[in-house]
């Protein structure tokens, strides 16, 4: 059993396997319970293969890391539950992704400086991100407006500080860990559409879960790829 996770191909099978039975149930509304399970397994097996295979013992990146997943495995639990209509549920939800994103951010932190004219296209590109989403979904807010612009700023702030990682870590690790929090973004911009604007837009019983899922993995799999770029130069010149 170890095998599938110590193996990444073998991992990826295990986990795109889970993803289309949790993608079966959630478009299937009398097995719709049963994603209680699946999604779990899902989000746990993810957990599993990072433990398994990562280099960094007990120390706060690894903590931050694991804090992450295990906020969005809890998160997700009341999220199934929050769609079914208990808006209580649905907070609870939003807060726990919002302290795993946190976690994330946290754990991409560098030494980079924040170079105003360097980051100043990225800059314009979240506010321009944050106040198309709220214009589309203003009307519909409500009490949701402070939460939700909360929610984005945070979505933003992680991906402002994955950007920043370019000139410190590998390449491999940096392409891995920017693809997959554009690909959370774009879930989280589906979802919120869905939920203030559409309820049927962009597919999303079946987008929003697959551009999660992906996210999530390619996120992992670039932080156990992670090499610092001195590192990476003292490879290449041995």
């Amino acid at each position: 059993m170890k095998i599938l996770f110590k193996k990444t191909f073998y991992f990826s099978v295990l986990y795109f396997l889970l993803y289309l039975i949790d993608s079966y149930f959630k478009n299937n509304e009398h097995l719709i319970t049963y994603r209680y399970i699946s999604k779990t397994l899902l989000s746990i097996s993810l957990l599993v293969f990072y433990v398994i295979n990562t280099n960094q013992n007990h120390n706060l990146k690894k903590q931050l890391v694991i804090g992450a997943l295990c906020c969005f495995i809890v998160g997700d639990i009341f999220f199934i539950t929050g769609n079914s209509g208990n808006s209580l549920h649905f907070v609870i939800a939003a807060l726990l992704f919002i302290i795993a994103k946190v976690c994330y951010s946290i754990r991409f932190l560098n030494n980079e400086d924040f170079d105003i004219s360097k980051l100043a296209p990225f800059l314009l590109f979240c506010f321009l991100y944050m106040s198309i989403i709220m214009y589309i979904v203003y009307n519909n807010l409500g009490d949701f407006f402070i939460p939700l612009l909360l929610y984005l700023f945070v979505v933003m702030m992680l991906m402002q500080f994955a950007y920043l990682r370019k000139s410190e870590v590998n390449t491999k690790s940096f392409w891995l860990v920017i693809i997959g929090v554009v690909l959370s973004m774009v879930a989280d911009s589906i979802n919120i559409l869905k939920m203030f604007y559409d309820s049927s837009i962009a597919y999303n019983k079946i987008t929003v879960m697959l551009f999660y899922g992906l996210s999530q993995f390619l996120i992992v799999l670039g932080i156990l790829n992670e090499t610092s770029e001195k590192e990476s130069m003292q490879i290449i010149d041995s």
